[in-house]
């Protein structure tokens, strides 16, 4: 794993001192304010997505409103800063446009159409502990893999959301996308730890690059077809309104500074902690929105991946 943003040199004490202990507190604090807000948004995320499927909004489409405010407001900072992002090396790039950009969104999108959103809300968020540790012991050996009956428990949850619904070829179809993306996710945790970018660097690289990405993708589409095989122009204001409000601002600017905070601040580790909640919040808020009651294989997954969440991070300082 990495480090933690906040290092002593060799010659330090081993306890903080006095005057440094209070600053570590403030830092720590910020950064769990700023994963208690990306929680919020990372709940109110999943219930876009379900609102865009149930409203046959492609995901492409929705990809639209989560990336073109913010691709567009962040374009000109891509272009000051472009010589510290040309020294992050290509493969991080790849990592982090892919990880929480347009793929990501897309996948998680995809797999919306398939399940309700508890099950999204509880395998995305809910398994990048699971996920971030076998990456980080791949890539900087077993010491990852220390707390692993806390991992376990979270493989028992998605074992057991697998097995109790098997026999749903479409939830499987949805289940399988879920974790692709939480794979994709913990990627990108793991390079925009590595990468050392500020958060605003991290939302204008990844929402610049991901409109860039999708606007050929529309304009061959309505090329092909015209502009009445889009569904954004026909929908609901109130859902417009909805869609740009959590996507736009929520996902595309205030969580993507608030995850990148709470990265630097935290850790690659601890700050996939929000998963443990993130299901709950979203079930909660699915029940009288879309009247989508979770039945008792999704109540005893999700308690599982979120006791070995929360295990995981029993002791971390």
């Amino acid at each position: 794993m990495p480090t933690p943003v906040v290092s002593t040199v060799s010659s330090a004490p081993a306890t903080p001192s006095l005057a440094t202990a209070p600053r570590l507190q403030r830092a720590e604090l910020a950064g769990w304010a700023a994963l208690a807000l990306t929680l919020c948004i990372w709940a109110a995320f999943f219930i876009s997505l379900r609102a865009g499927a149930r409203a046959a909004l492609p995901p492409a489409e929705l990809a639209l409103l989560r990336f073109g405010p913010a691709g567009l407001l962040l374009a000109p900072l891509l272009w000051r800063r472009r010589a510290r992002l040309a020294a992050v090396p290509a493969r991080l790039w790849l990592l982090i446009v892919a990880g929480a950009g347009l793929p990501y969104f897309l996948i998680a999108g995809w797999g919306m159409r398939h399940a309700p959103v508890a099950d999204g809300a509880t395998l995305i968020p809910g398994t990048l502990p699971l996920f971030t540790a076998l990456l980080a012991a791949a890539l900087h050996g077993r010491a990852a893999l220390a707390r692993w009956p806390a991992l376990l428990c979270i493989a028992a949850g998605i074992a057991t959301l697998l097995a109790l619904k098997a026999g749903h070829a479409d939830l499987a179809q949805g289940y399988a996308l879920f974790l692709l993306g939480s794979l994709m996710w913990s990627a990108y945790t793991l390079a925009l730890r590595e990468a050392r970018l500020a958060p605003i660097e991290a939302a204008a690289l990844i929402s610049s690059v991901s409109l860039a990405l999708l606007l050929p993708w529309l304009l061959w589409q309505v090329g092909q077809q015209g502009l009445g095989s889009l569904a954004l122009p026909g929908i609901a204001t109130e859902q417009l309104l909805l869609q740009l409000g959590i996507q736009s601002i929520g996902v595309g600017l205030v969580s993507t500074l608030s995850y990148s905070f709470a990265v630097a601040r935290l850790g690659a580790q601890r700050s996939a902690t929000a998963g443990a909640l993130t299901p709950v919040l979203a079930t909660l808020l699915a029940l009288p929105l879309f009247g989508e009651r979770p039945d008792l294989a999704t109540i005893i997954g999700m308690l599982l991946i979120a006791a070995g969440v929360l295990w995981s991070q029993r002791g971390q300082r």
